[in-house]
C-alpha cells in the first residue's frame, strides 16, 4: 500500500518540477550592451591574469536587420 502511495506521489509531483518557473525583476529590461573602452579593458585584464577573454553577444534587432551586441567578457583558462 505504502509503495503505491508514494508511486502516485512521485508521479503527481513530476510535472510541477518539469516547467521551470520564470520569474520578472522589477527594474530589469535585459541585458545593458557594454561600450567599445569596456569590452577592450576587460579583455585586457583577462590578458593580464593569463586567460583567454571571451565575449557574449546578443543580438538587437534594427531597421536593416539584426547586429552582435556584447554584454559581457568572460574569462577562460587557455
Amino acid at each position: 500500500m505504502k509503495v503505491k502511495l508514494m508511486a502516485a506521489a512521485i508521479v503527481l509531483m513530476m510535472p510541477a518540477c518539469s516547467s521551470a518557473p520564470t520569474y520578472k525583476l522589477k527594474g530589469y529590461d535585459g541585458p545593458e550592451a557594454m561600450q567599445r573602452n569596456e569590452v577592450i579593458q576587460s579583455a585586457k585584464e583577462c590578458i593580464r591574469a593569463k586567460m583567454k577573454p571571451n565575449v557574449e553577444y546578443t543580438t538587437q534587432r534594427m531597421e536593416n536587420g539584426k547586429v552582435l551586441v556584447p554584454i559581457n567578457v568572460h574569462c577562460e583558462p587557455y
